[in-house]
C-alpha cells in the first residue's frame, strides 16, 4: 500500500489562496497512480476520496490519507496541524518478490505542524508560497520523523488555477531505518543495509484546476521525486525498485 510521504510536501499546500466570507465546502473523489512502497518500481491505482471546508477563520482540508487544518485567517500566512494515516508495507499488496519476503511494517498514525507564507507577485492573482512541515510517527510502524521544505508557484486564471511546487524531505534514522533497512540473515537475496538519517528525495508537482460551473470542478496533479542518499542506495530501491518515483491524480470536486 502507498505511503504518505509519497505525497510530502509535493501535494501538499496547493490551496485556495483568498479568503472568503462564508463558509464554503468541498466534496471529491477521484483515482491516483502511487507506487506500491517508496522506492518501488511497480504502481497501484486507487480511490480516493477529498473533503475541504473553509469560512472566514479556519480551513480544513485532506491532502492524500491525511488532513490538514489552517488555524489563521489570513491569505499571507497558513499555519496548523497535520494528521496522516501511514499505511505502512505489507508484503501481500507488493509485487516483488523480494521486497514482499521482508518485515511488513505497521501501519500507523503520523502526527505534525506546517507553516506556508503566501507572497502575491505581480497583483493578487499569482502567489509565492514557501513552506515547511514536519511530521512524527506517533503509533504503529509509523515512527520516526519527517522534515518537509518546498516552494510552490499558485496562479489563478480565470476558470482554471495552475501550480508547480519543488520540494525536498530530511528523514531521521529511525524512518530511515524502517522503511530503508534490510537486516543481515535475511532469505530475501537482498544485502544487509543499515539506512541513516539524511536528505531522503527531491521532487517537483505540477497542479491543475479547472472550474467546470459554479458547483462542479476537476483537479489534476502529476508529481515525480528522486530518492536520494541511503535511501537510494537501500537494496531495497537500487536492487528491487528504482529511485525515479512518480504519482498521478486525477479528482471530481462538487462545491456547497
Amino acid at each position: 500500500m502507498y505511503k504518505t510521504s509519497l505525497y510530502g510536501g509535493l501535494f501538499a499546500a496547493f490551496v485556495s489562496i483568498p479568503v472568503i466570507s462564508q463558509a464554503q465546502a468541498t466534496l471529491g473523489a477521484g483515482l491516483i497512480a502511487v507506487p506500491q512502497f517508496e522506492g518501488s518500481s511497480d504502481y497501484r491505482i486507487m480511490a480516493v476520496p477529498s473533503l475541504s471546508f473553509s469560512n472566514e477563520k479556519i480551513s480544513v482540508r485532506t491532502v492524500g490519507p491525511g488532513i490538514e487544518m489552517d488555524l489563521l485567517s489570513s491569505r499571507a500566512v497558513d499555519v496548523g496541524p497535520i494528521l496522516r494515516y501511514n499505511f505502512g508495507r505489507e508484503g501481500s499488496n507488493i509485487d516483488n518478490a523480494q521486497v514482499s519476503a521482508l518485515p511488513d511494517i505497521a501501519a500507523g498514525i503520523e502526527f505534525g505542524g506546517y507553516a506556508q507564507v503566501n507572497f502575491p507577485v505581480g497583483g493578487f492573482k499569482t502567489f509565492l508560497s514557501p513552506r515547511v512541515s514536519a511530521v512524527q510517527g506517533v503509533q504503529g510502524g509509523a515512527r520516526g520523523t519527517q522534515f518537509e521544505a518546498s516552494l510552490g508557484l499558485l496562479r489563478l486564471q480565470g476558470d482554471w488555477t495552475l501550480g508547480a511546487r519543488a520540494a525536498t524531505t530530511y528523514a531521521d534514522g529511525q524512518y530511515m531505518k524502517t522503511n530503508f533497512g534490510v537486516g543481515g540473515g535475511n532469505t530475501t537475496g537482498l544485502a544487509a543495509f543499515n539506512a541513516g538519517a539524511g536528505i531522503k528525495d527531491a521532487g517537483l508537482a505540477l497542479f491543475a484546476n479547472y472550474k467546470i460551473n459554479e458547483r462542479v470542478s476537476l483537479t489534476g496533479v502529476a508529481g515525480y521525486k528522486v530518492l536520494m542518499g541511503d535511501a537510494a542506495s537501500s537494496p531495497i530501491v537500487s536492487v528491487a525498485g528504482r529511485k525515479e518515483q512518480m504519482f498521478l491524480s486525477l479528482s471530481v470536486g462538487f462545491n456547497f
